[in-house]
This record gives structure tokens, C-alpha cells and sequence, in this order.
């Protein structure tokens, strides 16, 4: 494990990582449902950044496939880690459908996630995960599109800080459209049978 990931959060702050921002425009369910769905189809929508080789990706660039997509940063030391090791997971059980699935973590901490480490990070848990991040402008943007949110917290001069982030699961289906919306803490069963319902044809 990445030796930031082992740095421990506050109780306060890591409430702040695990609630639900209060402005969602989503319906709540619990997490034995597996997933709350859209109900404004004007949430979500393509988008450009970074990838950690350096070249610019779009959420349209991955049409055919279901995006699993989760907002973070790599020096988070509980709620990311654990989240990426779900999302590999799924991957697992997913089985030979995995290949119609891109899993794609956003950085919101691009002062400290250069390409290098952002994808040294993400291959620790799965190489099939795809790390992108952005300006501040493009990631304000992109989380107000995804109806969630982050704000450092700390020294930002120093790199003493913390980033209060949002802590579920965006599911985007092959056409595009933000089709879900999964909790943090979702059984690994449920968000498989999500991805599995948008995962069409055949597989041998």
C-alpha cells in the first residue's frame, strides 16, 4: 500500500469524506438497494481531462463500454483505497465482462497527483483502472456535473492538507448517461449485478 494511504483522517474530516453531499439531486436509497438512479437526466454529461500519460481523455472516448467512475485523490487514507480495492473487485467478478467496463478514478488533488504517481497509484490496485485529472477550472466543473464535490482542507502552500471529497460510485452506461449512483459501502454483489444489467450481448 502506498505509504500516504496510511496516513489517518480525523474523525470529522472522515465523516465529511463518507456523507453524501447534501445538495445531490438524487433520490437516497441504502446501500442494500445498490444503487440510487439518476432522477435529472440533466446531471452528469461528457467531459475532457488528463490521463496519467499525459493525454487529454473524454468520457466519449469510452462509448460501448459502462465507466465506473469515482472521485478521489491518492493521499486519501481510508475511503479511496478501500474504494479502489472494491472497484477491483467487481473487475474480478465480473469475470470476461470486465473487458466492456473502464473503471476511471478522478483526481481532485492535481498539485500532488502528477501523471506519474497517479498511475503508479491506481496499477497498485488494478491496471485496468484509469486515473485523469484536470485544472481546477475542469474539475469544478466536471463535480458540479456529477452533482458532488471537494475542498482542501489545511496548509494547500505546504502540501499539509487534507481533500473532503465525495464517497460513491458513478455508473455511466455504454451510451454515455449517468445511469447510477452507488454508496459508499455497497456490497461488491450488488454494484457487479448493476454493471451487469448494462453489459449487453453475449460474452464467451
Amino acid at each position: 500500500m502506498p505509504a500516504a494511504t496510511r496516513r489517518r483522517l480525523s474523525p470529522a474530516i472522515l465523516s465529511l469524506c463518507l456523507c453524501a453531499y447534501a445538495g445531490l439531486p438524487w433520490q437516497a436509497v441504502s446501500a442494500e438497494s445498490a444503487a440510487a438512479t439518476a432522477q435529472n437526466s440533466s446531471v452528469g454529461g461528457d467531459f475532457t481531462l488528463t490521463d496519467y500519460n499525459g493525454k487529454p481523455y473524454s468520457l466519449k472516448s469510452d462509448r460501448g463500454k459502462v465507466v465506473l467512475m469515482f472521485f478521489g485523490y491518492t493521499s486519501c487514507p481510508d475511503v479511496c483505497p478501500t474504494t479502489l480495492q472494491t472497484v477491483t473487485t467487481v473487475m474480478k467478478k465480473l469475470g470476461d465482462r470486465a473487458r466492456d467496463v473502464q473503471p476511471l478514478f478522478v483526481s481532485v488533488d492535481p498539485k500532488r497527483d502528477t501523471p506519474d504517481h497517479l498511475k503508479a497509484y491506481v496499477h497498485y490496485f488494478d491496471p485496468s483502472i484509469l486515473a485523469v485529472t484536470g485544472s481546477q477550472s475542469q474539475l469544478r466543473d466536471v463535480t458540479g456535473r456529477y452533482g458532488t464535490f471537494y475542498r482542501y482542507t489545511g496548509d494547500t502552500a505546504s502540501n499539509d492538507y487534507v481533500v473532503d471529497h465525495g464517497s460513491s460510485l458513478y455508473v455511466i452506461d455504454p451510451g454515455g448517461q449517468l445511469s447510477n449512483i452507488i454508496p459508499y459501502g455497497t456490497p461488491v454483489d450488488n454494484i457487479a449485478a448493476v454493471i451487469s444489467r448494462l453489459v449487453s450481448g453475449p460474452h464467451t
